[in-house]
């Protein structure tokens, strides 16, 4: 009897075992299919982070390469630095720069946006401020024309800058082109600053406004001025090659 009721309960118990096994065998499909899916999220995600890195690489490269100039590249006292941050969401005008070991702090340096002036940077506490065209604490010393009419450069807006203490008996003209003195010991001499535009007679000296050529709002790369060695008579003004941005006739 036992022998009979073991072979007539062998189908069903091969069909339990059927299914227990299919049962099995999905679940297992199943955990690898969700272990699958929870892998390639992962690798999803890691690529996606790498694709941004590329593309951010991307991006400085290509600013980069539009900041780039020649003749500030292997200057022994020109370095670059480039913006990290805004020093407040609110003000446009000051930013934090690439820090460098070789700068000494509470000393004036000057930045050059590619060819042009853009701003001045100061060292304090190790961390290296910079102070663009727009902030009238940005201030520098200028030439103004042929004829070079001294003057003090100062911070107005994005895209203007006023020229003080002109002698008042100086002949300067709507059009002259302002470049630096090289004076200060802040900027080379004969970096363009930019295009006077008007001119206000006030009771002891004159003062000029002055449209500058620094894209003063895309701050990304920038040269800084470390020390100024070159005298101005040891300037040739012919070796100093402007790009289409800034015409040779601003010199």
């Amino acid at each position: 009897m036992q022998d009979k009721f073991a072979l007539l309960t062998l189908p069903s118990k091969e069909y339990y075992l059927h299914i227990t096994n299919s049962i099995k065998d999905s679940k297992e499909k199943y955990l690898q299919q969700a272990d699958a899916i929870e892998l390639l999220k992962k690798e999803n995600i890691l690529l996606r982070k790498y694709l941004y890195q590329q593309k951010i690489a991307i991006v400085e490269l290509e600013q980069l390469t539009q900041s780039n100039e020649k003749k500030f590249n292997d200057h022994e006292t020109i370095l670059r630095v480039q913006t990290i941050s805004y020093k407040k969401l609110n003000d446009f005008s000051q930013i934090y720069l690439t820090n460098s070991s070789e700068l000494g702090e509470d000393k004036i340096y000057g930045l050059i946006q590619k060819n042009v002036v853009a701003g001045i940077a100061i060292k304090e506490h190790d961390t290296l401020k910079g102070i663009l065209l727009s902030n009238p604490i940005c201030q520098f010393s200028t030439f103004i024309g042929k004829k070079k009419t001294p003057g003090i450069a100062k911070g107005i807006d994005a895209e203007n800058i006023e020229v003080n203490f002109i002698p008042k008996w100086s002949k300067i003209n709507v059009g002259d082109k302002v470049m630096t003195s090289g004076l200060d010991n802040i900027f080379l001499p004969n970096i363009p600053v930019g295009e006077v535009t008007n001119i206000i007679t006030k009771s002891t000296y004159k003062t000029a406004i002055v449209k500058t050529y620094a894209d003063i709002m895309h701050p990304n790369f920038f040269y800084l001025v470390k020390e100024v060695l070159i005298k101005q008579n040891d300037i040739n003004i012919s070796q100093i090659k402007l790009d289409s941005n800034v015409t040779e006739d601003m010199l």
